[in-house]
């Protein structure tokens, strides 16, 4: 639930870019369903390393370098059980269905993501980080509620309807088992 639609200034941020992890599959769905218009949930910080002890707040599953360091464990190791994967799964599907009763996809869409989603392997879901130059989006930025966020203290932003042309991707490490 994501909070009030605000306009941000960069210095109020302090920050030049925010991090979200997606998996392949979420990405893959969004660009071949939603006009390649992406759903993120984002912080200006990319993991506990990255920033003082004193000004990091995010937990881990709100920490952008922790999830990715999550989803590559798991489906590095194939594991067909993981809770990051099938929270994944559900948010595709649940994004899905808002997208239908919303009217931007049809009923045979949202089966066909649903089907896709049920039958994708466990690599689909490897990890992408996206990096999210602030200018570009300060105008589509909400704030998650406090009641919503892992932390009351952590900095997290919800964009729902986020251009592909708005971020680049990452993906700095390989399985080496290959690509589908």
């Amino acid at each position: 639930m994501p909070g009030k639609r605000r306009r941000t200034k960069l210095r109020e941020l302090d920050h030049l870019v925010l991090y979200s992890t997606n998996t392949w599959l979420a990405h893959k769905v969004s660009k071949e369903y939603y006009d390649d218009f992406h759903f993120v949930w984002c912080s200006p910080y990319f993991s506990a390393r990255s920033v003082s002890a004193y000004d990091y707040a995010n937990p881990p599953s709100s920490s952008p370098g922790e999830i990715y360091d999550g989803l590559f464990a798991d489906v590095a190791a194939g594991d067909r059980h993981s809770k990051k994967i099938e929270a994944n799964r559900d948010g595709i599907i649940k994004g899905a269905k808002k997208k239908a009763a919303e009217g931007r996809i049809t009923r045979k869409q949202l089966r066909e993501i649903r089907e896709i989603v049920d039958d994708a392997e466990t690599l689909k879901f490897r990890p992408l980080l996206y990096i999210i130059p602030f200018a570009s989006v300060a105008d589509l930025i909400m704030d998650v509620p406090i009641d919503a966020r892992a932390n009351p203290l952590s900095r997290e932003y919800i964009i729902e309807r986020l251009p592909r042309s708005h971020f680049d991707i990452i993906e700095f490490r390989r399985l080496a088992i290959g690509y589908v």
